[in-house]
């Protein structure tokens, strides 16, 4: 025979847990992809190659309804991807799929502090 009992208390503590990663969802992601988004500009700034800097002042983040990180400088994904007669000097999605990854590891840990 197999037997299960579950205390009203911890149930509660259960549902207290659940509250708190609902709280944890809205509040706290959005601070965590706006700094994740900052850091990828600036570790995209800081890689950037540089001849008169204007590549670099284009790398920019921002928030309206999503998050968002870009590079508008005409010619930014030919130094990125590189061309045939140019090699490639990659300096902003190596650095995003890096914050990316902390971004990740930073949600997991909160998480953890919540349950």
């Amino acid at each position: 025979m197999i037997k299960i009992e579950v205390h009203k208390n911890d149930i509660n503590k259960l549902l207290k847990k659940f509250d708190n990663i609902k709280k944890f969802s809205t509040d706290d992601t959005d601070k965590i992809f706006g700094y994740t988004a900052s850091q990828i500009s600036k570790r995209a700034k800081t890689d950037a190659p540089y001849k008169t800097g204007f590549l670099r002042s284009t790398i920019n983040w921002g928030k309206d309804e999503k998050v968002f990180v870009r590079a508008e400088a005409k010619y930014a994904p030919y130094l990125e991807y590189g061309t045939k007669y140019q090699k490639a000097q990659p300096y902003f999605f190596d650095n995003a799929k890096l914050e990316i990854k902390l971004m990740t590891n930073r949600i997991l840990k909160l998480l953890k502090k919540e349950l």
